[in-house]
């Protein structure tokens, strides 16, 4: 054999060598990677608490805090929720009508429309109040309703608006809106708004962040909304934040379900993903608790003012009962990524931290 010869065929044996050896390395290194990702979520999650969002339940980290309080929409009343010591909620209240009795603003201009408090209502077992009162530069014919209610350590404020034509001074303008086609019941929704609040209000309680109530109802922020006999339109949304990353699930019962899905939406998703120069992580569906679900996860870089260079971006979405939605399986939208937040963790680390997230999602018990 000649020299040539000798050496393509030691370089052939070279190759096959380090073939091999790559070969046996990666399932290694990937078996390490694993470990890492686990070890990493198993600090994470060593203390996991549940956490009811609207009709559903899902698993979070102990250290898990939801951050926003005011993104609660029943029917056409909006609440707002905080933990508060009964004397700090007096207190609220007392500020808040001295304000409503002499407005700051009524002070600072002139406008034909005063800010005035037509009403206050006090709730039985002194537990609350409604205000009924008008904005500065809006006439009396539409105001707000503004209730403050406690219960359980958990001051709630739940805000509507309602159209009030009754006073003899708006004789000319009811007559108008009645010729105009509404109703006499259009011409002063108060009564009605006002019978739906406090139906609410007696349905309302304060609750722990843990706490996960036996009866039939919707969970919001530090509370729970026990069901009546009626049907009511829910809109809930929990936001749980820390310096990695942002984690958010929104509830809207009033969507119905439709063949349009995530996973339809592909190609446009992926057009978008290119403009932004983003990549896919993984997609597919999935069914934590049953419940039928399709995940879009997304990764690329960002930039931020507060942030020198460019570092790494993660966007995951899951949609839940999409083509299925109704008033009893609601549609359910979950979120997790990173914007304007230099996160410590690695792609697969995000990936891990998800993919333990969205497993435990389920109703909770007697949602219905």
């Amino acid at each position: 054999m000649t020299t040539r010869r000798k050496y393509k065929t030691r370089s052939f044996v070279n190759l096959i060598t380090v073939t091999v050896i790559i070969f046996l390395t990666l399932p290694t290194q990937a078996t390490e990677l694993n470990k890492k990702n686990n070890v990493i979520a198993q600090i994470l999650f060593s203390h996991t608490k549940p956490q009811c969002i609207g009709r559903y339940l899902i698993d979070v980290p102990e250290s898990f805090n939801n951050i926003l309080k005011d993104m609660v929409f029943i029917d056409e009343f909006k609440i707002e929720s905080q933990r508060l010591y009964r004397p700090s909620f007096e207190q609220r209240i007392k500020l808040r009508e001295q304000e409503l009795y002499n407005p700051i603003q009524n002070k600072k201009g002139k406008s034909k429309y005063p800010a005035s408090l037509k009403e206050v209502i006090h709730l039985p077992d002194a537990n609350g109040v409604i205000f009924d009162y008008n904005e500065f530069g809006t006439p009396d014919t539409y105001r707000k309703l503004e209730a403050h209610i406690y219960s359980g350590m958990t001051a709630f404020m739940i805000t509507t608006e309602i159209n009030d034509y009754s006073d003899p001074k708006n004789k000319e303008r009811k007559d108008e809106y009645l010729s105009a086609g509404f109703t006499e019941a259009e011409t002063n929704t108060k009564p009605a708004t006002l019978s739906a609040m406090k139906s609410l209000i007696s349905r309302l309680s304060g609750r722990k962040d843990d706490e996960i109530p036996v009866d039939k109802g919707v969970c919001i922020p530090d509370g729970f909304i026990k069901d009546n006999s009626e049907k009511q339109k829910e809109k809930v949304t929990f936001s749980f934040g820390n310096p990695d990353f942002i984690f958010g699930m929104y509830m809207n019962n009033t969507y119905v379900g439709s063949s349009s899905t995530l996973l339809s939406r592909g190609e446009a998703i992926k057009e978008e993903q290119e403009k932004a120069h983003y990549h896919t992580v993984k997609y597919g569906e999935l069914q934590p608790g049953g419940i039928p679900a399709q995940e879009w996860l997304s990764a690329g870089m960002q930039e931020s003012n507060s942030i020198k260079g460019k570092f790494p971006a993660y966007d995951f979405t899951l949609y839940a009962n999409e083509t299925i939605a109704s008033p009893t399986k609601p549609w359910l939208s979950v979120e997790f990524g990173n914007t304007d937040k230099l996160s410590k963790y690695s792609e697969s680390q995000m990936v891990e931290i998800w993919d333990r997230l969205v497993s435990s999602l389920r109703y909770h018990p007697n949602a219905y």
